[in-house]
């Protein structure tokens, strides 16, 4: 008699929705995507949150993280670049956060804006660099530029 494998790890849904997917050639995509809460054991115990984006009918990118939803947001920016596309949504901005109600909810704030915007949400015309990597690339690059004027 054969046993059957268990599944022991399940994903809930909490919150879907479409967000936008950059190509390398610049082309925005609207897609689908999923977040809520990893399930595991057969009693399905809380094991963390994910993000799953929908770029085919037979292709889904997935990110992880056992503590936090921005985590499993990154995890997911990090796993679409692999694949040479880039998330182009406000949770990835060093603008967006989260207060003390909202957190793990993918609700949170931009900026100066006061209305809730969700994390999928795509980042709001001039709002600043897309991603903290950017932010970092920008004012590295304005030290650079600090050193060379002093050093003239």
């Amino acid at each position: 008699m054969e046993k059957q494998a268990k599944n022991w790890r399940h994903y809930v849904a909490r919150d879907t929705g479409e967000c936008t997917v950059v190509r390398p050639e610049g082309k925005r995509e609207r897609t689908s995507y999923q977040l809520g809460i990893v399930e595991t054991g057969s009693s399905r115990v809380f094991a963390g949150y994910f993000i799953t984006v929908t770029l085919s009918e037979d292709e889904e990118i997935t990110g992880e993280d056992s503590g936090s939803l921005v985590a499993a947001l990154w995890r997911l920016a990090r796993n679409v670049s692999a694949r040479g596309l880039r998330l182009r949504c406000a949770g990835m901005s060093g603008q967006w956060r989260e207060s003390g109600l909202s957190q793990n909810t993918g609700w949170g704030y931009f900026g100066r804006h006061q209305q809730p915007m969700h994390m999928m949400d795509l980042t709001p015309e001039g709002g600043g660099p897309d991603t903290i990597d950017e932010m970092i690339r920008e004012a590295v690059g304005n030290m650079k530029i600090g050193l060379t004027e002093k050093a003239a």
